[in-house]
């Protein structure tokens, strides 16, 4: 896909950077797969949850001032087109 996940002015990540974002990204996940536990849902209605829960995080990116993701912008993160050729 020759894309690379960068700091806000383009440099390399540190793994702390990383980590922080990777925890962020679950964002997608974990408040519906909260509701699933505690409110002992079917699996069903978790799916139209998360399906729902999904379709938000997606389109609030588009409110976001550079379009990116809420966890790329919490991280202090990117994605940008990589230059490097492909073997």
């Amino acid at each position: 896909w020759d894309i690379l996940v960068v700091d806000i002015h383009g440099k390399s990540i540190s793994q702390s950077r990383a980590a922080l974002r990777y925890l962020t990204s679950w964002l997608w996940f974990l408040p519906p797969l909260a509701a699933y536990t505690m409110f002992g849902w079917t699996i069903a209605e978790w799916a139209v949850l998360q399906a729902g829960w999904i379709a938000v995080w997606a389109i609030l990116s588009r409110f976001h001032p550079h379009q990116q993701f809420w966890h790329d912008a919490i991280a202090g993160t990117r994605l940008v087109t990589s230059t490097r050729k492909s073997l």
